[in-house]
Order: structure tokens, then C-alpha cells, then sequence
């Protein structure tokens, strides 16, 4: 019998709901310059709103990777997805600092199971070969949600207002959820999309260790081991990258070199096409090496390493009095550096114990959200002290060549392995 391809509808479906969950975000740096003229608000007052989000979203990732591994996936993200979504449309409402704070916070909290719930996901539904390419599809979905749709709400902003933006924006979690509900069953064997072909195709592309039973794991266990530091702090320096291009560029295009606003969304888009395509290259790049017969975390990190030095492009945006120029410079550092992005999560999946996927992702995106505390607000008041973006540019370039360094000599090319048969403890190697 053929074997269906169930598991790519999946990864579709991911990759929309990626989409979504960026728009959410994204749209507040778009609206950026409008909403700061309409309140009021001051670079400070805007950088804190931009990352008031944060606040609750990193402090809920430890907690909804346990969530997703007791609950599944299926029912995670369907009262994620809601939960957002109504944050989202409800924004259009404020009409103060305060009031955008409390929804921005409540809507950290919807949007933290998305990529523990992700990573769970490609574990239980992709053999391990196929992981890379899968991990650089959904979260491709991030550069189509923060860029790619830039135009779209920079017009709809232009002529309905910022408010109506978000409420058209929030309306999309819903159509998706339709879809998922109908499609998606937390195993592969559960589903009518996958035939019993496919169902052993998956089995067979997942190592022993992957077959082991769940484990009672504390998150905070991994805390004991080496591999787990260049993961998190990974995540952390592609995130600070992430969230001051997507909170301040729109606004660092208008202020900074003179756009307006329906022109900053449309130049925006190409760092952006740029990360999507970076993802995918990532994900094809590590799966080649792979199926070459490289180790599988050999292989992620070697990828990771080389992606992160891209952000050195950067730099020169500093020297530059072209706006195309400056544009282009950030372009081949988001792109570049979207070789990693596309497979941080793959990582996790080859790092993990079997069973705990949802647990180390969980804290992975619990540390490199912490990012989404510090680069709104640093940026906002280096750019108030300095009236130039200068050293805000530079920091992640720092963070990043960091992050290079760590995957290259930190990182063990071996997955942890747990025995849970003391006390519901565990023994686990890859120190």
C-alpha cells in the first residue's frame, strides 16, 4: 500500500498557525508609529508595551510544557488558538497604555503553548530525518507573519486605522481552527489522514530512544546539563534579533530614514522573504547531512553556527546613508540567520528524552523569551538617549556570535537518554 502524507498536512497546519501567531505579534510594531502618535506614547512608553508581552510569555513556557505533554497536543492548541485570538481582537480596543499593557500580557499567555505544542508535534508525526525540513516549514511561518503580510496591515492601517487591524487579524485564529479540529489527532495511528503505511514509515524513522515511555521529568532537571545552555541561549539571541526587527523596524524605517509608513510596510517584507527562505534552507540543509549519515545533532548544530554568524551583516547598516542599502545589510543578516531559526526546535526534538520534548521546550522558550523582556524596552531607551539606532543594532550581532560559539564547542552530538526506575527520578548522560 502507498503511504499517504499525512504528516506534511500536519506541518502544514503548523506552518499557518505559526503565521497567525506572528501577525498577532507583529502587528504592534507595524501599527507602531500610529498607535504611539494617536496615545501619545513615548519610544520608553512604546518599548515597554512592546514587550509587556514577554512578561507572561516567557514565565508561562515551563508550565505549558508540562501542560502539552499531559494534555496533547490537539486540545493545547485549540484553547491557545482562542485565547489569542480574542487578545488579538480586543487590543483594538485600548485606548491607553495601561489598558494595551493588561491585554498584551493576557495574550503572552495564549500564545506560549504554540512552540512546545509545535515541537511535540513534529516528534510524534515526522521520523527524524524529516524533521529539519518540517521544524524550517512551520516556523518559516514567523518571517510570512511578521513581513510577508507587513503591506497587507500597513494598508489596512492607512485607511481603516490601527484599531481595525487588529480586530481583522484576530478573526484569522478561528477560520484555523476549524481545520485543525477536523484534521489533526494527537498520534499519527489516531487519524484518518495518515494510513497504516505512513503510520510505520514514521515509526520506523524514530530512533529506540524515541520509543521509550514517557517520563515524570522536571524541566528544570536539564538545568544539570552541558548541551542545554548553547540551546537556550540559542533561542535567546535569535529571539533579541527577532523582536527588535519586529517591534522597532517598521518604526526604524520611518523615523530613522524618512519612509512613510505604507512604504516601511512594503520594504519591510524583504528581510522577511529573506528568513523564509533561510528556514527552509536550514531545515534541507541539516536533513541532507543526515541522511549523509551525520550524526542528526552533529548536523542541526553545525547549520546553527553558521547561521548565527550572519548578523554581522549588520554592521554596516551603521556606515550607511542609503535607506535601500541599510535595508539590504539587515536583509542578509534576518535571512542568513534564518539558516537557524529553521531548525532550533529540530533541535530540541534530536536533544530531548523521549516524552519530555514539550518539558525542554518549554524552558528553551522560557530562557530565549526573556529576550522579548529586555530588546523592546533597551531599544526604545537607547533610541530616546542616543536618537539613533546604533548600538541597539549591535547588540544582537554580539549575542548572536555567542550563540555560534556555543553550538560549535558546548553542544554534545548525543541526545539525552533517561532511566526513570528510581523513585520516578531519572539517570540521564550527555553531561
Amino acid at each position: 500500500m502507498k503511504k499517504t502524507n499525512g504528516r506534511w498536512l500536519v506541518v502544514g497546519l503548523l506552518f499557518i498557525a505559526t503565521t497567525i501567531n506572528y501577525m498577532d505579534r507583529a502587528i504592534l510594531g507595524i501599527a507602531g508609529p500610529s498607535i504611539m502618535k494617536d496615545l501619545s506614547l513615548s519610544a520608553v512608553e512604546f518599548g515597554i508595551l512592546g514587550s509587556a508581552f514577554f512578561w507572561s510569555y516567557a514565565l508561562m513556557q515551563v508550565p505549558v510544557g508540562v501542560i502539552v505533554d499531559k494534555l496533547g497536543a490537539r486540545l493545547t492548541y485549540s484553547i491557545a488558538i482562542v485565547w489569542w485570538s480574542l487578545c488579538t481582537v480586543f487590543t483594538g480596543f485600548g485606548r491607553s497604555l495601561g489598558v494595551l499593557i493588561g491585554i498584551r500580557v493576557l495574550m503572552g499567555i495564549g500564545e506560549a503553548p504554540a512552540f512546545p505544542t509545535n515541537t511535540r508535534v513534529i516528534s510524534d508525526w515526522l521520523p527524524s530525518h524529516e524533521r529539519g525540513i518540517a521544524n524550517g516549514i512551520f516556523n518559516s511561518g514567523t518571517a510570512i507573519g511578521i513581513g510577508i503580510t507587513t503591506p497587507i496591515l500597513a494598508w489596512i492601517i492607512q485607511n481603516w486605522g490601527w484599531q481595525a487591524s487588529f480586530m481583522v487579524i484576530g478573526s484569522l485564529g478561528f477560520v484555523w481552527l476549524a481545520f485543525w479540529l477536523f484534521y489533526f489527532k494527537n498520534h499519527p495511528k489516531e487519524s484518518k489522514i495518515a494510513n497504516e503505511t505512513e503510520v510505520a514509515y514514521i515509526k520506523e524513522g524514530q530512533t529506540q530512544a524515541e520509543k521509550a515511555p514517557a517520563l515524570n521529568i522536571s524541566p528544570f532537571k536539564f538545568f544539570k546539563y552541558r548541551s542545554v545552555y548553547p540551546m537556550l541561549f540559542g533561542l535567546f539571541a535569535h529571539n533579541y534579533l527577532t523582536y527588535l526587527m519586529m517591534t522597532w523596524l517598521p518604526t526604524y524605517l520611518v523615523v530613522e530614514r524618512d519612509m512613510t509608513l505604507l512604504k516601511a510596510g512594503f520594504f519591510t517584507m524583504l528581510p522577511w522573504i529573506m528568513s523564509f527562505l533561510g528556514n527552509i534552507l536550514g531545515g534541507v540543509l541539516s536533513d541532507i547531512l543526515i541522511k549523509r549519515g551525520w550524526n542528526s545533532i552533529k548536523a542541526r548544530k553545525t547549520v546553527l553556527a553558521i547561521g548565527m554568524l550572519f548578523p554581522l551583516a549588520i554592521i554596516p547598516t551603521i556606515y550607511t546613508d542609503s535607506a535601500i542599502m541599510a535595508l539590504t545589510y539587515i536583509s542578509i543578516a534576518i535571512g542568513g540567520e534564518g539558516l537557524a531559526a529553521g531548525i532550533l526546535w529540530a533541535t530540541v526534538s534530536d536533544v530531548a528524552p523521549k516524552g519530555a520534548e514539550g518539558k525542554l521546550a518549554g524552558l528553551q522558550n522560557l530562557v530565549g523569551n526573556l529576550s522579548g523582556w529586555i530588546a523592546p524596552v533597551a531599544t526604545g531607551i537607547l533610541v530616546a538617549k542616543l536618537n539613533n539606532f546604533n548600538i541597539a543594532l549591535i547588540i544582537p550581532v554580539v549575542l548572536c556570535l555567542i550563540a555560534a560559539v556555543g553550538y560549535t564547542f558546548i553542544l554534545r552530538n548525543e541526545r539525552i537518554s533517561t532511566n526513570s526506575d528510581i523513585d520516578g527520578g531519572m539517570k540521564v548522560s550527555g553531561l
